[in-house]
This record gives structure tokens, C-alpha cells and sequence, in this order.
């Protein structure tokens, strides 16, 4: 619900007064729907056992746990705890939760890294119940968490007044643990090596906590340090077959007879992406509880991201001539059985661009501390929660060009087991005398986000049957972000130096092939130079530039950009934003009885939201292009309502059903008001048209209707089935739109706006059981499984030049499953889990004939095994991606493919303990 009227303004004054008269009497805690700061989950624990002990509970317990979180919840919920995450072979967040039902996850470069719940990207992110977020980003990298890092992690599908708005998709909770979760002293860790099938290499996996609590004069104490590292040297190898297009008029076809009636792929080429990813990260905690009813705490966490890229590419463009000319004849040309598309041909491509080797670095680095406490005094209890974040993220990148100094000809399959094959002939790849050096690409980019967040509440047990409960709470965030972005280009392909002149490219080599489990394109290697002359020697490399650029006669401006010891700065792609959001919350909770228990919750979140923007603007003139600094204001007020209730047929069976609202805020890159103007002329006059972010943007809103059927028959077992719709408002896409912009007048321009409206809906159903009935060593077996059914599209209005229409969203799986086998007895644990996900749309917008591009279906299958040597010290065994399934894309069918990427399996084996 979006209001922007004076009455808001006076409703969310009269709120918020009322919650800082009461935060100023009392203490209070994190406004999020989030465990209390003196236990891990949150829910009562499987009995016999210690509150969330680190010592290992089994799978049996950790079902437990989850099933209780959502059995508890007033919110549709889903969760994963210690013991869950632990015990799959995942090593960060997001390859965890892409097993709850609902949730679907992309993979890239040997790991899941997005997310997406009931279809949808907009995810919001907290971390102990408070806002965390990746530089100038919304929410933060959840990948960056390493996995045994993580005490619990709760996935909101449909969020209540108390938990923290802006995201349509859901709510990501990553819980962390703190010192007063363990009885006394605890020393606990894990190390394992894991195997890359790809590229070949062994990498270190480890943790180590250090917990303990002390009574002491002013009460009892508690600390913990939690160390974690990852390490993983990754390929994923990838043959290409460029976007079909028809023949181009000036192309020659042979055989004639074969007509021109067809389409075929505008490039080819082989990509491998390789490098060293690390992830470090620390978290600790300091708890002090100096009455039985007061409890204070201090956290602090520390998330890295360290990246060190060494891709090698080769494309070929086979349409077109990359020195001006005619475009390449193809000979020997055989048509497929339907005579649509090429099956295979010859061509004589001349002198054409060689391989390039990309490198790079990207680092990011996410701080966060907080101090808060929880105070129970009578019937209610006081939170508050303060707490500062700061992320940075800084990456260069850089491509070192090269030219092939012989002709080159191809001999092509396409479509071969759906992808290309090509032999190339005429040049030798492995000798670096066969390279002309053509150029060198860079750039660099950083962006930093900075926040202030203050949150507390009330709970108050109101003593009434009809309504037990009552929440209130406040929230004030104050927030910065910035981006700064340069890149320069020397184009060296004149001089045609061999590129050996340049420093250090001897120590270079042919590169290791990728494709270890494809034997279809047999060409697959070339020389190249080491990554290191890029990532670790790039001034050696820059000073031969700028000494060749000489050589050239560049111009002025060219060798100006080069004097630099780094790219300068492009004022028209940086922008610094300042955000303030003011939040008040209340919720009542009720229950009554007609027939059957029913209860539930209802309540409204009121949000003031104001950005305060800085950019620039590039504006022509008649004594050339003036750059005008531009700034820009913006406030909009949402109170976003929520209304649930669960009906209890029996101590088992319930219904659960929901109504909410949610939003999502547009990026700050989004909101950036810098517009560049360019001129042109139409039919002889003179027009103007431009580019850039949009200031005016709204936040996407959504509502939300959730209705699901759960039945929780054991302490492990549970079935439910669940449907759920969302009505969605201003989806942002970049179109044209005409814009009055003085002095120019209406100008189409071209950026983000809201211009779509969707609707989703779906069905997910789950199940989870063991089989305790069953007689001896069989008892132990025990299966999970989840399905997720989604149908989504938008609506996109006509603007200028675009015709508007529905279309799929992108990224979606209609279809989705997990079915999951599990053995547990004594001191054995087996998980076996396979995952599904069905073909979708992965863009729209492609050059060509077939603009649309579609990502196949996948499947993984994963295995993780321990055994207990003692109490104390379990050897663990992991796999993932065992069926080694590579990655599909094509336009209009299979039978017209873009990428196959041949990705790893991991191989681990390690040790757990406890001291």
C-alpha cells in the first residue's frame, strides 16, 4: 500500500513518537523475527539433547530443529539448521538452500551463487536478524558465507509486520552462533581437501570455534571466535555457437544448390573460465548476563571475498570480417534433415583475431558489529539492536588481445552432441610467434556501502485469550553508497608486434585444457601468457603500451588515458547516494475457538524512505560536451499490512493461510541521475537522444496471498502442501521513454523504469520421513522430498519503439524437485540428494533471428557420508555433481544451441571434532 499524503506522514509521526517514548524507558532488540540473542534456532530442542550443541546430533535432530521453525512460525517459512548444513556437501550458503522447497539457485564457475524463492530474485538479507547488504547491492552476496559458518538459516516466503521489508521474493536470515549456545568450553573445528575434476586441483576447506562462558562478580559471561576458510581453484569449460542469424547478403555460399533459406551462428568459439577463489571469514561474540532477565551482547563478523581470475577465450566470427571486408565464404555447406540451419561447412577466414587472455582481481570485504540486549521484566520483554556495516567491494579486469599472424580456415560441426566442433588449420596455436599482439583492455571499478541501523521492540503478553500477544517496534537506517568505474583501450594491431615483445610474456604457455569429460572438440588449447604478467606485473605491461601507442601516432587523447598509472575515473559512471528509512511496526496476535483452535496475527509496517542522489550529467553544446554535476531528492511512504491465521484440526493437522504486501527498492546504480544527451540528426535536423538512471524510480511492490496445508505426524515426519500468488507492480526494465529535458525539450531517453506489471503463482508440496518402523538396520533409511511448481509472466506497456507485450519471467523453472534418501544409524550417516530443475528463459533481447535465449533443464545428484570414529572426531566424505550433466542454453529449440559448459565435480574427504 503506497500513501503520499499529509495523513501518512501525521499516522507514521504519531507511531513513532509512541515507539521512541517507549525505547527511551526500556532496552530493546533486533526488530527482525529472529531467534532471541540466547539460543540458536529459536524453537524448542529435540528432547535429551543441548539447546543447539555443537557436538553432532545427527541428521534425526537437525530435521527436528527445521520442522520446529516452521511448525512455530506465524510467517511461511523454511529453514536449514547447524547440523543440516554441516552434513551436505555444500561450501557456502546459497548450494545449501537451493534444497528447500521453493528455492531454485544458478551455478557458475563451480558454485551456486543466485538465488532466487517462488521464482523471484528480490531477495532482502539479514544476518542475526539485522540488514546486511554487498557495497552499493540491496542484499549481500549470500555465497560469501561460508557454509560451516552458519548455525542456522531461515528463508521467509511470506514475512510478518516485525521482519524487515524490501524483498517481494523473501527474506534470507543467515543466524551465526554466540557463546551462551554451548554449556561451558567448547573447541570445535573441521578441515578437508576437496578435489576439482575440472582443473585438476587440490583445496583446503577448514573451520575452528572457540566458545566458552564464565561466572563471574558481575554475572556470567561468554565469548566465542569462529575462524572459517575456503579455497577453490575452478574451470568450467565452455564451447559456444554464436546467436542464428541469416546469411548475410554479401556472404557466398557453396555449394549454391544449397540455397540462402537458412540461419547459422554469427561466431564460435571455446571459453574457459578459470581462477582461485577464496572466502575467509570471522564472526565472534561477547554475551554478558548480569541478572537472570537482562542479557547483553556484542557481535561482530567479518566476510571476504578474494577472486583471482585467469579465463582464456577464443572466438571466431564466421558472418562477418574483423579487418572490413566481405564476410568469409563458406564451402562445403550441408544443410541439417529440415534444412533450417547448418550442419557443417569449410571457410577461409584470412587473418583474424587470436585468443585473448582475461585476468583480474575482485575483492570484496563486508564488516559488521553490533551491540544490543533483552531485558524480560513481568509480561513483557524489551529488545534493542544497534549495529554498523560497511562493505567495499574493489575489481580490476584486463584483456590482453592478440591477432593470429597467418591465415586461418575452419572445418565446423555444428550442433555436434548440441554444441560446435571446429578444426582449425593454417596456424600453429602452440607457437607464440603465430600471435601478433593487438591491444590491451582494462578497467577498475569500487564500490562502498556504509550503514547506520538502529532497531528495538516490545513484546508484550497481553494475559487476554482473544489476544495474547502484542508487538511493537521502531527501526531508523541511515545509509551510503558509491560507485566509481574507468577502463581505457590501446589498440596495437598496426604495429604488428610479436607478442613477444611484451614483458613477460616468455614465461607464458600452452594452456590446460579444459573439456575432461567431452571428447568432441579436439581442438582445445593454445599458447597463452601467464595471468601473473596481468594480476601481478601489469606496470611491465602498461610501459610497452604506452611506448608502442607512441609508435603508433595515437592521438593526444589516447595516450593521455595511458599516462595514468591506473584508468582515470569516468565521471558519467560513478554516483553517491545517501538513503534514510524510517520504520514502525505493530502486531497483534489472536486466538479464539470455533470448533477448532484458530489463531493467527495481524499488523501493518510503516515505511518513510528518502534518497538523496549525486551524479553527472553530459550535455552537448555548441562549443562541445559540458559534464554538469546533478543532484536529485526523493521520498515515498509505504505501509505495507499482513493478516494470517492457522486453523488447528488437531495437534497435527493445520492450515495456514496469509495475506501481505512487500517491496522491493530499486538499486542505487538504478536511481543514479546521471543522463548523457548525445545529438544526432533525423531526416537532416537535429535530434538528441539519452541515457542513464532514472531518480524517480519506486520501489517494485508486490501482494501476497499464501495458503499451506501441513501435517507434522513425528518429530522428523511432516507432509504439507502449499499454493501461493503474488499480484506484482513495477517491475523495472530499461525502455525508451520520452523525457523533458530543458534546454533540449522531449528527448527519448533511454533507462530503468517501472514499467511492468506480473503475476506468479505455484504450488509446492514437501514431505519428510524415517522409517523407524521398520525391523533392525533398516530402520535407519529415511527420504526427503519437495516439488515446486511456478508459472510467472509479466506485462511490459508499449513505449517508444518497443511493442510491448507478456513474456515469461526469466530465470524461472516451471518445474523443480529434491528428492533426497537418508541413512542414519549408530554411528553411520548417508545423505544421497538429487535436484531438478526444468528448462527456462534466460533473456530476452538477443541479436538475431531468435531473440529469446533459454537455459536447458539440470539435474545434480550429491552424496555426503560420515562415520564416528568417537564421540568426538567424525571422518566425512562428500561429492557433488555426480553425474557431471553439462550445462545447456540455445534460441527457439534445443536443435539451435548457444553454450555447453562443462562443469566440476567436487570429491572431499575430512575430519570433524570436538575437544
Amino acid at each position: 500500500m503506497k500513501i503520499k499524503t499529509k495523513l501518512a506522514a501525521r499516522l507514521y509521526a504519531s507511531a513513532a513518537a509512541s515507539a521512541l517514548a517507549l525505547a527511551a524507558a526500556t532496552p530493546a532488540s533486533a526488530q527482525q523475527a529472529q531467534p532471541d540473542a540466547d539460543t540458536v534456532t529459536g524453537t524448542t530442542p529435540p528432547a535429551a539433547a543441548a539447546p543447539n550443541d555443537i557436538v553432532v546430533t545427527g541428521i534425526r535432530g537437525s530435521l527436528s530443529n527445521a520442522q520446529n521453525i516452521k511448525r512455530n512460525s506465524d510467517a511461511i517459512i523454511d529453514a536449514l539448521v547447524a547440523e543440516d548444513i554441516g552434513k551436505f556437501p555444500d561450501n557456502n550458503a546459497s548450494e545449501a538452500i537451493a534444497r528447500i522447497t521453493g528455492v531454485q539457485v544458478t551455478r557458475y564457475l563451480d558454485e551456486a551463487n543466485g538465488v532466487l524463492i517462488r521464482g523471484l530474485p528480490n531477495v532482502q538479507t539479514t544476518v542475526q536478524g539485522r540488514e546486511i547488504f554487498t557495497a552499493d547491492g540491496r542484499s549481500v552476496s549470500i555465497q560469501d558465507f561460508p557454509a560451516q559458518a552458519l548455525s542456522r538459516v531461515e528463508v521467509y516466503k511470506a514475512t510478518t509486520a516485525d521482519n524487515l521489508e524490501g524483498g517481494i521474493a523473501g527474506l534470507i536470515d543467515v543466524g551465526l552462533r554466540r557463546p551462551f549456545d554451548f554449556k561451558g568450553f567448547e573447541l570445535a573445528g573441521a578441515a578437508r581437501g576437496v578435489y576439482n575434476t575440472e582443473s585438476r586441483k587440490l583445496d583446503p576447506i577448514g573451520s575452528l570455534l572457540v566458545s566458552d562462558r564464565w561466572q563471574t562478580g558481575i554475572g556470567e559471561i561468554g565469548a566465542l571466535v569462529n575462524v572459517s576458510f575456503t579455497q577453490t581453484r575452478y574451470l568450467n569449460s565452455v564451447r559456444y555457437q554464436g546467436f542464428q542469424d541469416n546469411v548475410p547478403a554479401a556472404q557466398q555460399i557453396l555449394p549454391a544448390s544449397v540455397g540462402r533459406d537458412f540461419t547459422f551462428p554469427q561466431d564460435i568459439g571455446l571459453f574457459y573460465g578459470r581462477g582461485t577463489r577464496q572466502r575467509p571469514s570471522v564472526n565472534g561474540s561477547l554475551q554478558w548476563k548480569p541478572a537472570d532477565n537482562l542479557m547483553i551482547y556484542a557481535d561482530g563478523l567479518w566476510l571476504a571475498y578474494r577472486n583471482k581470475t585467469a579465463n582464456d577465450f577464443f572466438g571466431v566470427p564466421i558472418q562477418s570480417s574483423t579487418t572490413g571486408g566481405n564476410p568469409p565464404t563458406i564451402r562445403n555447406a550441408v544443410l541439417t534433415q529440415d534444412g533450417t540451419t547448418l550442419a557443417s561447412f569449410d571457410t577461409d577466414l584470412g587473418i583474424v583475431n587470436g585468443p585473448t587472455k582475461q585476468a583480474g582481481r575482485n575483492n570484496t570485504d563486508t564488516f559488521q558489529g553490533a551491540l544490543g540486549a533483552k531485558w524480560e521484566i513481568g509480561n513483557a520483554v524489551f529488545t534493542t539492536d544497534l549495529a554498523y556495516t560497511k562493505s567495499i567491494v574493489d575489481n580490476t579486469y584486463y584483456e590482453f588481445q592478440t591477432q593470429l599472424a597467418n591465415p586461418l580456415s575452419l572445418a565446423v560441426r555444428l550442433n555436434a552432441e548440441r554444441g560446435v566442433d571446429f578444426t582449425p588449420s593454417g596456424v600453429d596455436f602452440a607457437n607464440p610467434a603465430s600471435y601478433y599482439m593487438r591491444g590491451l583492455y582494462e578497467n577498475r571499478q569500487r564500490s562502498e556501502g556504509e550503514q547506520w541501523q538502529w532497531q528495538g521492540n516490545v513484546a508484550l503478553d497481553t494475559g487476554s485469550p482473544l489476544f495474547p500477544k502484542f508487538q511493537f517496534g521502531v527501526r531508523y537506517a541511515n545509509r551510503t553508497a558509491s560507485s566509481v568505474y574507468g577502463d581505457r583501450n590501446a589498440s596495437l594491431a598496426s604495429l604488428r608486434d610479436p607478442i613477444s615483445r611484451v614483458p613477460g610474456v616468455s614465461d607464458g604457455a600452452v594452456i590446460e585444457p579444459g573439456f575432461h569429460n567431452d571428447d568432441v572438440q579436439q581442438f582445445r588449447s593454445w599458447f597463452a601468457p601467464n595471468s601473473d604478467i596481468l594480476n601481478d606485473r601489469i606496470n611491465d605491461v602498461r610501459d610497452y603500451v604506452r611506448q608502442a601507442l607512441a609508435r603508433t601516432g595515437a592521438d593526444p587523447a589516447t595516450r593521455q588515458a595511458w599516462a595514468s598509472e591506473r584508468p582515470l575515473l569516468n565521471p558519467l559512471s560513478a554516483f553517491k547516494a545517501r538513503e534514510q528509512v524510517f520504520t514502525s511496526y505493530a502486531q497483534l496476535k489472536y486466538a479464539f475457538d470455533l470448533g477448532v483452535p484458530i489463531d493467527g496475527a495481524i499488523g501493518a509496517r510503516v515505511i518513510v524512505t528518502r534518497n538523496k542522489l549525486n551524479g553527472t550529467n553530459s550535455l552537448p553544446t555548441a562549443n562541445g560536451t559540458v559534464l554538469v554535476p546533478i543532484d536529485s531528492s526523493q521520498q515515498y511512504v509505504d505501509i505495507l499490512p499482513n493478516i494470517s491465521a492457522q486453523v488447528h484440526f488437531t495437534d497435527r493437522l493445520k492450515l495456514r493461510l496469509s495475506r501481505t504486501e512487500a517491496l522491493s527498492r530499486p538499486g542505487f546504480n538504478q536511481i543514479n541521475p546521471t543522463l548523457t544527451v548525445q545529438q544526432g540528426t533525423i531526416g537532416g535536423n537535429i535530434s538528441y537522444t539519452g541515457n542513464g538512471g532514472n531518480p524517480e524510480l519506486q520501489p517494485i511492490r508486490s501482494n501476497n496471498y499464501d495458503a499451506s496445508l501441513e501435517y507434522y505426524f513425528s518429530r522428523t515426519g511432516s507432509v504439507s502442501v502449499a499454493g501461493f500468488y503474488r499480484e506484482i507492480q513495477g517491475f523495472i526494465n530499461s525502455l525508451p521513454q520520452v523525457v523533458n529535458t530543458p534546454p533540449f525539450g522531449d528527448i527519448l531517453v533511454y533507462r530503468p523504469s517501472n514499467a511492468g506489471s506480473g503475476k506468479i503463482k505455484g504450488i509446492e508440496a514437501a514431505a519428510t520421513t524415517f522409517f523407524d518402523f521398520l525391523p533392525g538396520a533398516l530402520r535407519g533409511f529415511g527420504a526427503q522430498a519437495n516439488f515446486t511448481y511456478i508459472d510467472g509472466q509479466q506485462t511490459l506497456p508499449p513505449a517508444a519503439n518497443f511493442a510491448g507485450g507478456r513474456n515469461t519471467l526469466p530465470g524461472v523453472s516451471k518445474y523443480s524437485f529434491n528428492i533426497i534418501g537418508l541413512y542414519e544409524l549408530g554411528p553411520t550417516s548417508v545423505r544421497l540428494a538429487y535436484n531438478y530443475r526444468s528448462a527456462n528463459v534466460d533473456g530476452f533481447g538477443a541479436p538475431g533471428v531468435f531473440t529469446t535465449v533459454y537455459s536447458d533443464a539440470v539435474g545434480r545428484l550429491d552424496l555426503s557420508a560420515s562415520y564416528n570414529i568417537t564421540d568426538r572426531v567424525t571422518f566425512t566424505v562428500d561429492a557433488t555433481n555426480l553425474l557431471q550433466t553439462p550445462y545447456h542454453s540455445y534460441v527457439k529449440s534445443p536443435e539451435y544451441p548457444r553454450d555447453v559448459r562443462w562443469e566440476a565435480s567436487l570429491f572431499s574427504a575430512g575430519v570433524r571434532f570436538r575437544l
